[in-house]
Formats: structure tokens, C-alpha cells, sequence
């Protein structure tokens, strides 16, 4: 139990090694959607694209720990390239797309299937948190197939 100004909480945000996220969606009113519900679940949106091109040039410059990543792209990089290259610099991939590709295994840690709820999309993040972060198979989550595997010791 924790203490703040003299409140008593009885639930603390738990510390997490993702905290930074880059969200590459096409849709405006998606990508909104998933920045506010991601925002509010107290992850730091580093920031929001519709590109391959624009994403790899964020991954450039800014430290990511995780890419909510929808296949469908504007520009000229498919979905599929861009989670290639998160994950060869070692950023977890979270694919949010119409339909998991057959290769997702190849290319994310997750796949989460649209249309979803806000709350399976905190849950997925919180699921590639737990495969990533503690190497430990996570929860169930509607519309989420995962792609864990332990860690070697």
C-alpha cells in the first residue's frame, strides 16, 4: 500500500520496461483512439505515424521500447518491413491489423485483430510487457494470439 499526499492507494502503477511507444496506424481516427487509450494506461506515446518512411525515421532518433503496429501503411514501406527493422534493434512489435498474416510469428511478439476494445488493447500491450519483460507466458487476452517462447536461461 502507498501513500501520496496524504491519500492511501491501495493500487500503484507497476514499474514496466515498456514505457515508450511508437503508434504507426493509417487511419487518423484509429491512430486517436489508440494514442488516447494508451496514453491514459500511463504509456509515453513517443509518437503517432501513418508511414513506414516517418516510422523508421523516429526509431532513428528516439529511444522505443514497443511499436503498436497496423500492417496497412500510406507510403511506400509495408507493415511487414517496418516490424523487421523494430524488431532486428530489439523493440517488441505489436501487430494491431484486420488479420494476423501467417508470418506474424516471424515478425512480432504479438498480433492483436481488429476491431478491438481499448481494454484488449492495454491487455496485448500488457501481454508483450509480460513475454518481453519477466520471459513468462502471459495472460489470456480476446483477439490476441501470442508468440512467446522462454527466453533461453
Amino acid at each position: 500500500m502507498a501513500t501520496l499526499k496524504g491519500v492511501v492507494m491501495l493500487f500503484a502503477h507497476r514499474p514496466s520496461c515498456i514505457k515508450r511507444l511508437l503508434i504507426i496506424e493509417d487511419d487518423p481516427l484509429t491512430a486517436f483512439d489508440n494514442e488516447h487509450t494508451l496514453k491514459a494506461s500511463g504509456y509515453e506515446i513517443v509518437a503517432t505515424v501513418d508511414s513506414g518512411e516517418a516510422a523508421v525515421a523516429i526509431m532513428a532518433a528516439e529511444p522505443i521500447d514497443a511499436v503498436v503496429l497496423d500492417l496497412g501503411l500510406a507510403g511506400h514501406m509495408s507493415g511487414r518491413e517496418v516490424a523487421r527493422l523494430a524488431r532486428d534493434r530489439g523493440v517488441a512489435v505489436l501487430l494491431v491489423t484486420g488479420q494476423c498474416p501467417a508470418d506474424a510469428e516471424e515478425i512480432a511478439v504479438a498480433c492483436l485483430g481488429k476491431p478491438h476494445s481499448a481494454s484488449a488493447l492495454v491487455g496485448a500491450l500488457r501481454a508483450v510487457e509480460t513475454m518481453t519483460c519477466k520471459n513468462q507466458a502471459p495472460r489470456k487476452v480476446a483477439g490476441l494470439t501470442t508468440f512467446w517462447r522462454p527466453a533461453a536461461a
